[in-house]
Order: structure tokens, then sequence, then C-alpha cells
């Protein structure tokens, strides 16, 4: 069995995408958090039915923990420290319980149960690659899994939220194993994340488009 967490922030205890909010204003940035974080989960049901992994919400806040918000799965606190030492923290300890691990973000609504059926089925295969990642179209990453532990460093000595971020991981994972690439997807940072994001799956997702749409971002 492999251990998923998926990391999120509670809205009211925590900012939730600031950088959106600027444009759009708190509240309707956190509808739009909740409601891919819904996505998410649907999503990650769907998977659990068809693998063999144990999902969990990585919550921020440790007052959060039995929040009705994270009902859906069981809950682990992300612990203190920047996000560096959080993602190393979370994998490590499902690393340790589960002997392969996957960090996942919340915030992506192209996000498909292939792409994440995708990177369980290399880790749970003796040939497959040890590493997977997943890099989002701004230059970050969306998830990352592997069956072998990660030293702290490779996690604190990048630089989060830059378009070289992906790379700057993917690169300190190639030192010590190979990677498997998984496809791009967009996480949504700013207003002009949501509008590329809104002409990419309205053709393809009419519900996810939809329930954009219901939250007149744009």
């Amino acid at each position: 069995m492999i251990g998923l967490a998926v990391f999120v922030k509670t809205p009211g205890l925590s900012p939730i995408k600031t950088r959106l909010a600027a444009s759009v204003g708190k509240q309707k940035a956190e509808d739009f958090y909740r409601l891919s974080c819904d996505w998410t989960s649907q999503l990650l049901v769907q998977v659990q039915r068809q693998s063999s992994v144990q999902v969990f919400w990585a919550v921020a806040e440790s007052e959060a923990l039995s929040s009705d918000c994270w009902k859906k799965f069981p809950t682990l606190y992300q612990g203190e420290g920047e996000l560096g030492d959080r993602l190393y923290r979370v994998y490590e300890n499902l690393y340790h319980d589960f002997g392969a691990a996957v960090v996942l973000g919340a915030d992506s609504p192209e996000l498909q149960p292939d792409f994440i059926l995708k990177a369980i089925q290399e880790l749970e295969s003796p040939s497959g690659h040890p590493f997977v990642l997943g890099k989002t179209h701004d230059g970050g990453f969306y998830i990352l899994g592997g069956k072998m532990p990660l030293p702290k460093k490779v996690w604190t000595s990048v630089a989060y939220s830059q378009n070289t971020t992906g790379n700057a991981i993917e690169e300190k994972l190639q030192s010590l194993g190979k990677v498997q690439n998984l496809p791009l997807c967009a996480d949504v940072d700013t207003l002009d994340d949501l509008r590329s994001v809104l002409k990419r799956i309205q053709n393809t997702s009419s519900e996810k488009y939809s329930s954009l749409l219901a939250l007149q971002l744009i």
C-alpha cells in the first residue's frame, strides 16, 4: 500500500490563495479553494477504489485536524516550518509507515484520476522508477512520489513558488534515482492561471467549467 497526502490549508485559519484573492476578493478565493479541495477528494475516492492507496489530508493547522472540512479522509499535521520542512516531514512519515509516499496539491482543476493512478502504478512496480513527478504549467509541481527516502536537504534547498521549482526538485531527485514524469497540469495561483485553465477545460470537463463560472470569478 502507498500513503498519499494532500496538502491543504483551512479557510478562516490560514490565508488562502492570496494572489488570486488580490484580484477576486478573499471570499471568492476561498470558495474556489473549497471547490478545488472537493474536486480533489472526489478524484481520490475513485483512485482508492482502483488501487492500494491510503489517502490523508495533510493539514496546515493543528487545531483544524478534526475540522468538518477534512472529514472525508484521515488527517495528518504538516508541522511547523517552511514548505520544504513540512513536505519533508509528511513524506518521511508516509514513507516510514507505507514504504512509498506521494504528496499532492489540492488546487488543480485539471487533475485527473489517471495521473494519480499512473504515479501509484509506477511506484508499485518492481521495475518502475523510484520517483514520480508531475509539473505545473507555471514551473512548479502538483505531485511528487517516491519509494526511496529523501534527505531533508532535497526539500529545503529548493526555492518554492518560482517558475524554476519543478525543474529544481527534479534535478535533486535525479541525483538519487530515475524520475518518471507525469502529464503537465495547472494549479491556480492567479486570475490569469484561472483564465488559462477555463480555456482548456471548457470542452473537456463541463461540470468543472460550469462550477467555476458559477463562482463568478471572472
